[in-house]
């Protein structure tokens, strides 16, 4: 089964953090939300959700971690479990660094839902640009009309910058949806563009709780052929603390 291979990977991750005899940090989160919008569309139909995860993060720059949501597409799924591992560094200066990852996404209920993809990313201070790959975007064994295999690509942009009022953060993020068959998101469409605006502050006095409001939109008029409401624009309200 993939998700013993996920597991296997990330369990030989961590032994190759200790073998370096480097050591571990470990975190965690949880969160609420009014929606679980991932990638632009709703993952909940549009209903609130509950998410948590848990991390480890070595002075190797290895790393590997677990992360949890509820979900809602009309299936047997009723749940999201990521588990992903990889490996981070610096490069050129202090504000420059990179990340390579590999990530399961892990339906309990519905296993023709799980795929796996691979990710990269570049950081330059408050700018992250990156990209994933997924050879199974739409569950194992994904491919076209003529059985081809459907690939997908993620190209994104994301900015982080502490305003200079109200202790407040904004987060700038657009992201490109890329199939490599036409008619998967729309009619005669392999692509749609997601992008997104938020802002978050974390109030000390009750707890290191951080509140934050983001608005969502995509280009999607139709999605997978039927009315788009999971894709429409919207607001977005989360409380989340880290542990």
């Amino acid at each position: 089964m993939k998700l013993k291979a996920i597991m296997a990977a990330g369990a030989a991750a961590l032994a190759m953090g200790s073998a370096g005899a480097s050591a571990a940090t470990f975190s965690g989160n949880v969160a609420v939300a009014t929606d679980y919008v991932f990638r632009g569309v709703s993952q909940t139909q549009e209903r609130p959700a509950i998410q948590g995860g848990f991390d480890a993060a070595f002075d190797s720059g290895f790393f590997a971690g677990i992360w949890a949501s509820n979900v809602d597409f009309d299936t047997d799924a009723s749940a999201e479990m990521d588990y992903y591992g990889g490996y981070s560094g610096s490069f050129g200066c202090s504000a420059c660094s990179y990340k390579v990852g590999y990530y399961y996404y892990d339906y309990p209920g519905d296993p023709q839902l799980d795929y796996q993809e691979l990710a990269a990313s570049v950081t330059y201070g408050g700018l992250t640009v990156g990209l994933n790959y997924s050879w199974e975007y739409f569950g194992e064994g994904t491919t076209d009309a003529i059985g081809d295999e459907v690939e997908y690509f993620y190209p994104y942009a994301n900015y982080t910058y502490a305003l200079p009022f109200w202790d407040m953060s904004l987060a700038l993020h657009v992201g490109q949806n890329l199939m490599s068959d036409d008619g998967v998101f729309e009619p005669d469409e392999d692509q749609y563009t997601d992008w997104s605006v938020g802002l978050s502050r974390t109030f000390t006095e009750i707890g290191d709780i951080t509140l934050g409001l983001t608005y969502y939109d995509t280009t999607i008029d139709d999605l997978y052929g039927v009315d788009a409401d999971e894709a429409d624009a919207r607001v977005v309200f989360a409380a989340s603390k880290a542990l």
